[in-house]
């Protein structure tokens, strides 16, 4: 009997500590994901370094999040297969992920884990090691050596540069801009040409003409790319035009 109830109570409390898809209320329209999420903090399993921890997360609004125009600018590189980064793109990816892993982290808190990893991760403090290492080295040599050991001391920058694991840090930034629970990945090219020209017609926004739930932050990129994509076709059929 006393399993069963102990079986039960544990049970409850990992329900409560897991984003399911059932618990997302049908808001249509634009809303900070605090209110699609019907609640500001919640625990849930990310994956670390092909494990998983648990965290308490904070379900934060649009204005609490940093500047993510050039990360939706990389998956639409992705999206026509330009998947080849530059290194300033890739740090600038990197640098809105982590500042997303910020505003979502509640406990612990980013500097927390932070902390935590820098303590006990022994392959980083090996490589940012090496990393003194190679920059001493890079001094003394020149020639197609001096351009290898620059790219290698590049890639291992970056590896040290950002302390959480890069899984760790998409499954965040997936949390804080409400990529599982906002309808903006069934978005499509012909749907957001569509609404631009019902946008042009009626003098209204690209996103009062595409229904679903979406972020308070999603409604301003889909008016910034219904523009470009519209402005875009425009100038084609002014060009076919003469």
């Amino acid at each position: 009997m006393f399993e069963k109830l102990i079986e039960a109570a544990v049970e409850k409390a990992l329900d409560r500590r897991t984003v399911r898809p059932d618990k997302k209320l049908t808001i249509e329209g634009y809303h900070p994901l605090p209110e699609i999420m019907g609640q500001l903090y919640t625990w849930v399993f990310v994956p670390f370094r092909g494990a998983e921890i648990l965290v308490e997360i904070r379900f934060p609004r649009s204005t609490q999040l940093p500047q993510v125009d050039k990360l939706y600018g990389v998956i639409e590189q992705q999206k026509k297969g330009e998947v080849k980064l530059s290194r300033q793109e890739m740090i600038d990816v990197m640098n809105i992920q982590e500042d997303c892993s910020k505003a979502v982290l509640n406990r612990p808190t980013f500097e927390e884990l932070e902390q935590a990893i820098y303590g006990k991760d022994r392959v980083l403090e090996s490589n940012k090691k090496k990393l003194e290492e190679m920059r001493e080295k890079l001094k003394l040599v020149n020639g197609r050596e001096k351009q290898e050991l620059q790219i290698e001391i590049d890639r291992l920058e970056l590896f040290t540069g950002f302390v959480l694991p890069d899984d760790t840090m998409v499954a965040l930034t997936n949390i804080a801009l409400g990529m599982d629970i906002s309808d903006i990945k069934k978005i499509t090219k012909e749907k957001l040409l569509a609404a631009y020209s019902k946008a042009r017609l009626y003098n209204q926004r690209p996103s009062d003409f595409i229904p679903g739930i979406f972020t308070d932050g999603d409604r301003e990129n889909i008016d910034n790319y219904a523009t470009v994509l519209g402005s875009e076709e425009e100038i084609k059929r002014s060009k076919r035009g003469k």
